[in-house]
């Protein structure tokens, strides 16, 4: 499958915290305070967090003098590493890892579903985008037009069990080749809708994708009760969060972030314990 393979990922200590569906400075200042790796903005035009060119212009700007900087930051491109001819599963770690250090002062993705690839370009590059996560069937094409690295979502039907591990392991490592992500994210889909599901799906798959070596983020129904069970049996490497911790639709609950945050740092400190 890969020449790179490990027993399992779910020792590698939790590095990733996304916060999406940020709509508001406030909103994004408060998470890059409470801890958050990634400020989360949604450009799917049917979605209820959906924000405008201005308004992530806005919070671009807020989250850049947060961190101290007047730019996009660069992530290293790690496929020009001699070691990237390993395998997809080896490169896609080497991104990983880079992303780790530079999400020490947080960035801003976008998310995007089946845009036109003239839109996507045109939004990365007026807001500033650090990084993109892909929603929709996006093709290899997509990801060799962008300008900035990108997260790809696996979705995850509800249903899924651990039945479907091996076939799905086997289709995240197959989808690397080509589309070179800097991280794979696995979220719920329900009858035809990809993402913003609040709805949880079998965590063992990503337990299962994680044992042949590739780092997964968990989106979906997580909250900051829940969270803590995932981090504990599953040990992912990154968490996302949107409506778990809302106010109401659209803005967040400043306590709620704070809690997803630290309950998931304090569980992550008792897994490590554990290996």
């Amino acid at each position: 499958m890969d020449s790179f393979t490990t027993t399992s990922f779910a020792s590698k200590k939790l590095n990733i915290f996304i916060v999406c569906g940020i709509t508001n400075i406030e909103d994004a200042l408060s998470a890059c305070q409470a801890g958050a790796s990634l400020i989360g903005l949604i450009f799917v035009p049917n979605s209820k967090r959906f924000v405008t060119i201005e308004a992530a212009k806005s919070i671009v700007d807020a989250v850049r003098q947060f961190g101290e900087r007047n730019d996009r930051i660069h992530i290293p491109n790690v496929r020009e590493h001699p070691s990237s001819s390993s395998g997809p599963v080896v490169a896609l770690i080497q991104k990983t890892r880079a992303l780790e250090n530079i999400c020490r002062r947080p960035l801003v993705v976008g998310v995007f579903q089946n845009a036109e690839i003239d839109t996507l370009l045109s939004t990365i590059d007026e807001v500033g985008l650090d990084l993109v996560q892909f929603h929709g069937e996006e093709g290899i094409e997509v990801y060799a037009k962008c300008t900035v690295p990108a997260i790809q979502v696996m979705h995850m039907d509800s249903s899924t069990v651990l039945d479907n591990a091996n076939s799905l392991t086997k289709n995240a490592v197959e989808s690397l080749l080509g589309r070179d992500p800097i991280a794979i994210l696995l979220d719920t889909s329900v009858k035809g809708i990809k993402g913003g599901t609040g709805i949880t799906f079998d965590w063992t798959v990503a337990k299962a994708i994680q044992s042949v070596g590739i780092p997964v983020i968990v989106a979906g129904g997580l909250n900051p009760e829940n969270v803590e069970d995932l981090i504990v049996n599953i040990g992912p490497w990154g968490v996302d969060v949107s409506s778990g911790v809302e106010e109401r639709l659209g803005k967040k609950d400043m306590s709620k972030v704070v809690a997803f945050i630290s309950n998931a740092r304090k569980a992550a400190e008792h897994a490590s314990k554990m290996f």
